[in-house]
């Protein structure tokens, strides 16, 4: 595998060092005995400004500064006049007046253009950028109460998904971006600094820019794991000059966005009862019980009864950042706090988090940085799991309080459980987890523009997990079990880069290629032992019973090399070229290496010469760009391409059991798979820039996907997985941003809406039909994992259309029972024959907008976030009244149920047991449309003027307070939360929180 990697390593070196001595013999052929100036651009700020255009006023000699922000031209003379200009900065002419070296400063005309965009392994002119990439505004993320980044970019960035499905301590956003392209993992690659990383793990306030890899232009760079796009986080560093101290402190109050609404027990009485008429069944409750609720109670909410009115949160940054000379450094600590929501012994999250960037110039040549970061997430959590106790707490009616008269828990008939009990006396499971990155960096310049860097990094994670959970006395949890686990993952990662940067008139060329490692071994081991004898620690003695234990190891690695090459003419035409070879250990030998190509081109229309001069002072700067590509997916389970041996008790010969050895049924010729993607977008900006707009449209074919396709029974074995699936995934993208001024007081105005649409292609015929409660099913020519299920038709009126059908299989319905369509005509409604395909739960049409104004030291913004069109499937509890026989729930929505008088209602007659099985038939009467607009956030604050903060030795104070999910705006039933509902609704609850926070700066 190295033998290979090295071959295609020297073919890539030959390419660049051909590009680096053409240019440099063009160059020298090109130069004369003039006057030479050098010089140094950087912005208002003092940072260098990459990319600037130097022009020689009247003459010929033109440049560009290089990354750094330096520029070397030959004058025609000594006396000559330069015209500096860079996009986004007001141009200016400055006189050389026979100076060898000069200083330009650029005054900034529009913020938003002033943008250096991350791309892989390096950076780019945002204007000259011919990728779809999307770089997330951290000024606007400021302040945010939200306990990790990915809660705080939704909504931020055209096709990047993010789905927060609770706000459970220690739960995960789901991240997508552009879609789905493929039937296995879609989760998009993670880079920190340069290393895979884990950016739930990444403080916020550390951040200095996010950039969304999109398409093959910008992705193919990381080839085997960029089919589903790339997120790349790059942390802030010190800068020269004084030192600063910055501290930012956020105080914050959880509560539920959203509470089903449970009936009351009067009301709850009344519709049993009719329940059990509805189904044969003599009724529950006396006349004088229901008035007896209403007068007297109970009347309790079990779903409430779990949770705390109010849970707090809170956060605390502290970072120093400086330099000297040679060396710059940050230095910042965090800690986090959030409380859950549930009640028990103060269960919740804990994070600390610590990190240095640490950089030196050790000569005009070479320079080297040392990044290191750590996080602990300490979280503490009940024993259970969290669907089971709201489950329990769901299905209990109004009638019953939680706890008995003498003030214990109560077991109400039909139940041997209680939530509250498990919450509170249950037991507890623990988890400690460390993260610990490091990445050592170095530069060295060889000659002007060739560059070599090299960099090695490793992640260490280490997770222990204790759970000890206790047997309740007097109800149904009678075991006591203890299980402790451990996982340790490392990560190693290493970059060799050669770069090049020349520019030469109108002519500059960009050019990289490189090597890198990674490697990753993933350690796992578990023990349990259950008891129902003993209530102290089970782990210790000689138990020999009720344990068990397993142990796991993965290893994967990836060799690669690379290679990039970008061209600028005249800053009009744009061109990049990207290639990449993989050699993955999860596939064999001879399937290893994947070249991963891809090629794009931009056009500045607005710089060419017919652009006339009238459209220019509408719309300054237009640009076009398309790209195309081919991205890879090697995110499969390890060791796929071998056969697994497995072990079992076989036959008995002479009363002994024999084990008897297996194998699984595999195929080893598994390669890549292999996403082809193509793009095409324009970027334009009209009064004087402060108005810009992007729109992309992209369509994704995804080919070799991994499925397993059934096999003849003569085979003898399983379902060996093989390169057979087809994907394609298309979809647009819209983004605005508007800049502008009302006497003294600053607007912007944001937005941003996307879409992207999945198909199954091909699967060789093959389908697969999931799920229990929920069916989803895999199917050419429709959305990976769609509904399937009977299409809902009204209800039956009368006893004549119940006669007329048709029916399901085997069952008799009533009037006011659901009616379903029957698609062959047979009269008989039966799953295999009667079901359809019903829309799927992955959103679209997904929108953000984003207004923000200042005025002074008052400052305000609020961010709306939804989805257009989302499908939720909700059964059981959820939704159902008496599900599976229980004695509840009944939620509100249940009263306006079918009766022969209120015979358009929105819910069918009430019933219980095997009366149900009519309604509760999987059927579109149960998928709801989850479309939400919701205000993510909305923000105050004040910065207190300069002339204060100076008498008390502060650079800036700002105080403010925001609220997070502020409002939803939904047609789901229930009082269930849009973007969290799913399946049975068995979830903890998107949190509302109030905060109120401090900026310090010293």
């Amino acid at each position: 595998m190295k033998e290979q990697l090295t071959k295609k390593i020297k073919i890539l070196l030959r390419c660049l060092v051909l590009v680096v001595l053409g240019t440099q013999a063009f160059s020298v052929a090109a130069q004369e005995n003039q006057h030479a100036v050098a010089g140094l651009v950087v912005n208002t700020s003092g940072v260098a400004i990459s990319g600037a255009s130097i022009k020689e006023v009247g003459g010929t000699n033109s440049g560009r500064t290089d990354a750094e922000g330096r520029f070397m031209l030959n004058l025609s003379t000594t006396d000559a006049i330069l015209q500096i200009s860079y996009v986004g900065y007001v141009t200016q002419e400055v006189p050389v007046d026979g100076k060898s070296s000069m200083r330009v400063v650029l005054m900034e005309t529009n913020e938003q253009l002033d943008e250096v965009v991350v791309v892989g392994y390096g950076t780019q002119r945002k204007g000259n950028v011919t990728g779809a990439i999307s770089s997330v505004n951290m000024k606007e993320l400021e302040s945010r109460p939200v306990v990790n980044v990915v809660e705080a970019l939704q909504g931020t960035t055209p096709g990047l998904t993010i789905q927060q499905s609770n706000s459970q301590p220690g739960s995960r956003p789901a991240i997508n971006i552009r879609g789905i392209n493929t039937l296995n993992n879609n989760d998009p690659m993670v880079i920190i600094d340069g290393i895979l990383g884990d950016i739930q793990n990444v403080n916020m306030a550390d951040i200095e820019n996010i950039s969304i890899l999109k398409d093959a232009a910008s992705a193919a760079i990381y080839g085997s794991r960029a089919s589903n796009g790339v997120i790349l986080i790059t942390t802030k560093k010190g800068s020269k000059g004084v030192s600063r101290v910055s501290y930012d402190y956020i105080f914050a109050e959880q509560t539920p966005t959203f509470m089903p609404q449970i009936v009351d027990s009067w009301v709850y009485a009344e519709l049993r009862n009719e329940a059990l008429i509805n189904s044969g069944r003599p009724t529950q409750f006396t006349a004088e019980q229901i008035a007896d609720f209403r007068a007297n109670g109970p009347n309790t909410n079990w779903m409430k009864e779990i949770y705390r009115t109010r849970a707090p949160q809170q956060s605390h940054n502290l970072s120093l950042s400086g330099g000297g000379d040679k060396t710059t450094y940050l230095i910042s600590a965090a800690y986090l706090d959030q409380e859950s929501m549930f009640k028990g012994p103060d269960y919740g999250l804990e994070r600390f988090n610590f990190r240095t960037n640490i950089e030196t110039e050790v000569s005009d040549r070479f320079k080297v940085g040392l990044r290191a970061a750590y996080a602990r997430n300490t979280l503490k959590d009940h024993a259970y799991w969290t669907d089971w106790l709201i489950e329990q707490a769901t299905r209990m009616p109004s009638i019953y309080p939680i706890r008995n008269a003498e003030g214990g828990y109560n077991y109400p008939s039909g139940s041997n459980s209680n939530s509250l009990a498990r919450l509170e006396q249950g037991g507890l499971r623990k988890s400690a987890n460390d993260d610990l990155s490091g990445i050592l960096n170095a530069e060295y310049k060889l000659w002007d523009g060739l560059k070599l860097r090299g960099m090695v990094g490793t992640q260490l994670y280490y997770n222990r997990m204790k759970e000890n959970r206790k047997a309740i006395p007097g109800s149904g949890d009678l075991e006591n079990r203890s299980t402790n686990g451990s996982q340790r993952i490392q990560n190693i990662t290493t970059n060799l880069i050669l770069s090049y940067d020349k520019t030469w008139g109108s002519h500059t060329v960009n050019a990289i290629a490189g090597y890198s490692y990674e490697g990753s071994t993933d350690n796992r081991f578990e023990t349990f032992r259950i008891t129902e004898e003993s209530n102290y620690d089970i782990m210790g003695g000689l138990q020999t019973v009720n344990t068990g234990n397993q142990e796991w190891q993965h290893e994967w690695s990836i060799y690669s090399a690379f290679l990039r090459m970008n061209y600028n003419f005249s800053d009009k035409y744009l061109f990049e070229f990207n290639l990449r070879d993989d050699i993955s250990s999860k596939f064999r030998k001879g399937n290893r290496s994947a070249w991963f190509p891809s090629m794009s081109a931009g056009w500045h229309i607005s710089e060419e010469g017919f652009y006339a001069e009238g459209l220019k002072n509408i719309m300054p700067s237009a640009k076009i760009r398309s790209s195309w590509g081919l991205v890879g997916n090697n995110r499969i389970a390890d060791y796929q391409y071998q056969a697994n041996v497995n072990i079992s008790q076989g036959y008995n010969f002479g009363n002994t059991m024999y084990p008897v050895a297996s194998f699984d049924a595999v195929n080893p010729d598994l390669r890549w798979e292999t996403t082809q993607m193509f793009n095409i977008g324009a970027d334009l900006g009209f009064l004087d820039n402060a108005l810009t707009l992007s729109g992309e449209y992209y369509v994704n074919d995804t080919y070799d996907i991994l499925i397993a396709i059934p096999v003849p029974g003569l085979f003898g074995g399983g379902t060996p997985i093989q390169n057979a699936g087809r994907v394609r995934n298309k979809g647009w993208e819209i983004a605005a941003r508007y800049q502008f001024n009302t006497g003294a007081v600053n607007h912007t105005v944001s937005g941003n809406l996307s879409d992207s649409k999945n198909k199954v292609m091909d699967t060789k015929g093959t389908e697969w039909i999931s799920g229990f409660d929920v069916n989803t099913i895999v199917r050419e020519g429709y959305p990976i994992n769609s509904y399937y299920a009977y299409r809902w038709d009204g209800y039956f009126q009368t006893t004549e259309e119940v006669a007329q059908g048709p029916h399901l299989d085997g069952i008799t319905p009533k009037p006011g029972d659901l009616r379903y369509l029957d698609k062959n005509g047979d009269g008989i409604v039966r799953e295999d024959d009667d079901r359809f395909v019903l829309g799927n739960r992955f959103p679209r049409f997904l929108y953000g907008f984003n207004y923000a104004v200042g005025w002074k030291g008052l400052d305000f913004s609020m961010f709306w976030q939804g989805v257009g069109q989302r499908q939720v499937w909700l059964r059981g509890e959820s939704v159902e009244a008496f599900h599976n026989n229980n004695e509840g729930p009944v939620f509100d929505f249940h009263i306006d149920r079918w009766t022969p008088t209120n015979p358009d209602a929105t819910y069918p007659r009430l019933t219980v047991g095997a009366e149900s099985a009519n309604n509760a038939a999987k059927s579109s009467f149960w998928i709801e449309n989850a479309a939400y607009l919701r205000l993510k956030n909305v923000q105050l604050g004040y910065t207190f003027p300069k002339h204060w903060t100076d008498r008390v030795s502060l650079s800036r104070l700002r105080i403010y307070t925001s609220i997070q999910n502020a409002l939803t705006f939904s047609d789901m039933k229930g009082g269930w939360d849009p973007e969290t509902a799913d399946g049975g609704g068995r979830i903890y609850p998107v949190n509302r929180t109030f905060s109120v926070g401090l900026n310090l700066n010293f």
